[in-house]
């Protein structure tokens, strides 16, 4: 879906790191970080520049080569890995997970299966960090207004684009985090200026300790 977007540009996504997770970096122990939905490396970088080990993952082959040629450049410990995360081989003792507008194109019992992995492969006291689409994104109105039906519970598969969105409430993420220690669960609304004409978005900002 975005090998020719990720070609054509420079950087689709932008240098900067989620903006929330730069906040709150210094609370997050050092160790072994996973980046789920890589991308073109906005955070796994800056997860690498600030101590972490860190392994990126992606299907997306043209990001991960710009990842990996990053990483050589400056010298940072990021281990790139090609795969779709529904087959990923999670492994024990992360310090930190994150998946940025990532599992949002999967279904919804796929998205669980991944979660529950998610849980399982941090270490105690471990975060995870995960932002994504929620239910008052214009892009869930408009599949709404299309009278597009559902797949599961707000998911819906888009012909064109070739893949699945699931749009996400708060209390679906509280709830499946709910023997985590919430630090941060909030919605918010960005004004997006990198794809096509700007639009606002509404995403919901999940950082948890386990």
């Amino acid at each position: 879906m975005w090998e020719k977007e990720y070609k054509e540009n420079k950087c689709y996504w932008g240098l900067k790191p989620d903006p929330t997770l730069e906040k709150y970096i210094n609370k997050i122990p050092k160790g072994k970080a996973l980046d789920i939905g890589a991308g073109e490396g906005r955070n796994s970088l800056f997860l690498a520049k600030n101590g972490f080990k860190v392994e990126a993952i992606d299907k997306i082959p043209a990001g991960l080569k710009k990842i990996e040629k990053a990483a050589k450049k400056h010298n940072l410990s990021i281990k790139t890995t090609l795969c779709d995360v529904k087959n990923f081989k999670f492994k024990k003792g992360y310090s930190l997970i994150i998946s940025t507008a990532s599992i949002d194109f999967l279904k919804k019992s796929e998205i669980d299966a991944v979660l529950d992995k998610i849980k399982q492969s941090l270490k105690p006291k471990g975060f995870v960090f995960l932002s994504v689409f929620s239910t008052n994104d214009l892009s869930f109105k408009l599949i709404k207004e299309r009278k597009i039906k559902e797949k599961e519970e707000n998911t819906f598969y888009l012909p064109k684009l070739k893949t699945y969105r699931h749009f996400f409430a708060p209390k679906e993420i509280k709830e499946k985090f709910k023997d985590f220690d919430i630090i941060l669960l909030k919605q918010r609304e960005f004004l997006d200026t990198g794809h096509d004409k700007p639009n606002y978005r509404n995403i919901i900002e999940l950082l948890a300790r386990k």
